[in-house]
């Protein structure tokens, strides 16, 4: 999985990851997001999360 900011992006985006995760601030995941880089001590974590459904765009 070399997309982090794509599995940031399934699981629900920046601010609902770092409050699944338990963070304070989502300046944390949000850091991952810009360098495309989740820390490997944290990455089991983010992967065991589920993916957030996506909606269906309106046509």
């Amino acid at each position: 999985m070399s997309n982090h900011a794509e599995l940031i992006r399934e699981r629900g985006g920046i601010r609902p990851l770092a409050r699944a995760l338990g963070h304070k601030n989502h300046t944390t995941v949000q850091g991952w997001w810009e360098r495309n880089n989740i820390p490997e001590e944290h990455l089991p974590s983010v992967v065991a999360i589920p993916p957030v459904p996506q909606r269906a765009e309106a046509a």
